[in-house]
């Protein structure tokens, strides 16, 4: 093969090997360190938002909300917020609590189920409309909770996050399940 003169001295120089190389790797490294990163915020506010709605589940199933939860808004700020870590918003809160009926054929829990049985019905990720029902003495409840955690990384902006009060969020879900106590305070507002 024909080399033009001065290109084979060119061709055997290492000197910018190293800078090259990184340069086509850098990016890659890079969009992985994002992405170990959101992944990690993801379970760290995942198990957080665990942990704040298990503790807000247990004030409802005691009957211990006191009057200042007697609004889903009430609710969020005196009893759910407060079990959140420090860094978690709690205008990034949307809350849903439910009262099912007893009864096996098409009551109890089986409301809150797609009437063809492949998932959960969606709950509004809008405080406005979301229900919410504290529940009297024994009645079955269901307490969802949504988390809209900020995305950064690419991948997730192009293939899980929801544009959200004009910012790219993913929504992290909490859930409980639970029957009231037969708890006998005045204090819990019921009826709805």
């Amino acid at each position: 093969m024909l080399i033009p003169r001065g290109w084979s001295a060119f061709l055997r120089q290492e000197a910018g090997v190293t800078a090259i190389e990184f340069a086509m790797v850098a990016p890659l490294m890079l969009l992985t360190l994002f992405e170990i990163m959101q992944g990690g915020i993801y379970v760290y506010v995942s198990a957080a938002l665990d942990v704040a709605t298990t503790k807000a589940a247990r004030q409802i199933a005691v009957g211990n909300l006191g009057s200042s939860a007697a609004t889903a808004d009430g609710f969020r700020s005196t009893v759910l917020c407060p079990n959140l870590l420090p860094a978690m918003a709690c205008a990034n809160i949307v809350s849903s609590l439910q009262t099912a009926q007893e009864g096996y054929y098409g009551g109890g829990y089986a409301t809150f189920v797609k009437p063809d049985q492949t998932g959960l019905i969606e709950v509004a990720k809008d405080n406005a409309r979301t229900p919410y029902c504290a529940g009297a003495p024994r009645a079955y409840q269901y307490l969802q909770v949504f988390y809209a955690m900020p995305v950064f990384s690419p991948v997730w902006r192009a293939a899980l996050s929801t544009n959200w009060n004009g910012s790219q969020i993913a929504f992290v879900r909490a859930a409980a399940a639970f029957r009231n106590e037969p708890f006998t305070t005045a204090s819990v507002v019921t009826g709805c």
